[in-house]
């Protein structure tokens, strides 16, 4: 059974985010992509099309109420993910959060604004992690940008992702938290103004990140015309729920909604 390595441990602690090279077998890629495959064949209702008709353009599905049966279930438990990430935050038990789904075709830009998902998600806690599965080989200019250390905090305001001319453009708007600081444009300007985890992955690997970090980016290009990714969220025994200033989604499914309270509900599977 694979397991994290210290080194691996302390980055995921101190920097939020580290890539497991080789972590999925042919086999175990070959599920990963079927699952992919049928949330494309048969999309949530849920399903979006991010920015259409820009060149931010993709497509976006989560929250499959099929998936886990489809093949999420048995993908987990023959890759050993809920005893892997319960060593790596330290957690006695593991919980099933989500899976998401993203297509970038067609060689465009499609930049994913930098964000975090815990601007959306009402929970905090350090116990919380991504996978990133992407199957095609990507240079580090295509794949996934992850600012390290920033799941430390602070918690930003959200990105509406309504604005193609504004990446930045808050989800929240009357709120006290920070707007989301324009990272595309310092960047551009200064390539060493945030330090920028990015990658070259081969099918198989797996990105390891904690949703509480800064992330985004991910362009394609003429290069690399498409990029096709898996995420599955999981968390731990500390995810507490916290509120926002505006709830983007229906929560009232949770089995609590007091501020400090387990984060738990009966469609989290509880796996450890």
């Amino acid at each position: 059974m694979v397991t994290p390595t210290e080194e691996q441990k302390q980055l995921y602690a101190n920097e939020g985010v580290y890539l497991a090279k080789g972590f999925l077998s042919q086999d175990l890629l070959r599920k990963a992509r079927a699952c992919f495959d049928f949330v494309r064949a048969n999309p949530s209702p849920r399903v979006a099309t991010a920015y259409p008709g820009t060149d931010q353009e993709h497509f976006v599905d989560d929250s499959h109420p099929e998936s886990w049966q489809a093949g999420i279930k048995e993908f987990v438990e023959e890759a050993g993910i809920a005893s892997y990430v319960s060593e790596l935050f330290d957690s006695e038990h593991v919980w099933y959060f989500l899976d998401e789904y993203f297509s970038k075709e067609g060689g465009r830009v499609s930049y994913t604004p930098w964000h975090q998902d815990h601007s959306v998600i009402p929970s905090k806690g350090k116990q919380w992690v991504n996978l990133w599965i992407s199957f095609e080989s990507l240079p580090a200019r295509n794949s996934l940008g992850v600012i390290r250390g920033s799941h430390l905090g602070p918690l930003y305001n959200g990105a509406s992702y309504m604005n193609p001319d504004d990446l930045t453009d808050p989800l929240y708007k009357d709120s006290e938290y920070e707007r989301v600081p324009d990272i595309r444009a310092d960047l551009e300007c200064d390539p060493s103004s945030w330090d920028v985890a990015s990658f070259d992955t081969e099918p198989g690997d797996v990105l390891f990140m904690h949703p509480f970090a800064l992330h985004g980016a991910a362009p394609i290009d003429e290069q690399t015309p498409e990029r096709h990714t898996m995420v599955l969220r999981f968390f731990g025994d500390d995810a507490a729920y916290s509120p926002r200033p505006k709830m983007h989604y229906d929560w009232s499914y949770l089995e609590s909604q007091v501020a400090g309270e387990p984060f738990r509900a009966k469609q989290y599977y509880q796996l450890l």
